[in-house]
């Protein structure tokens, strides 16, 4: 068995694209209940992950004592490739044996899968990995 047999493909994922605004691409992040979703550049390449947290980190400034929201321009400047966590979800290749597949989703929601030039093809959810386990006990 191989990682193929538990991709979701691209064409079923939701993903952002890097050079999307802010502001466009929370929304479309609130719209689509995730709450960490990979990204991909206008080549197709997979280049990280973004989560709520980096949003509002980018969009609100402490000094120490009181919370401010950054001003609507602010969201519609930074772009997402501006707060992407590259070190977050690292990648997985097609061709990986299923235990590396196991022992990465046991440490994240879904490992974003590239084909040889780091195109992204889809991902591989911990919910598909643990079901697919359970069901063949």
């Amino acid at each position: 068995m191989n990682v193929a047999f538990f991709l979701k493909p691209k064409s079923e994922v939701f993903y952002l694209q890097d050079s999307m605004p802010l502001a466009r691409a929370l929304h479309q992040m609130r719209l689509s209940g995730y709450t960490s979703v990979p990204v991909i550049d206008r080549d197709g390449r997979y280049v990280g992950a973004v989560n709520e947290g980096d949003f509002l980190r980018a969009l609100a400034r402490t000094d120490g004592e009181h919370l401010q929201l950054a001003i609507a321009s602010d969201a519609e400047c930074k772009r997402v490739r501006d707060i992407l966590s590259r070190d977050r979800n690292p990648s997985g290749r097609i061709d990986e044996p299923v235990e590396v597949l196991v022992s990465r989703t046991a440490g994240q929601n879904f490992l974003p899968i590239v084909d040889d030039r780091g195109v992204f093809i889809g991902i591989v959810t911990r919910r598909n990995v643990i079901r697919y386990f359970l069901e063949s006990r």
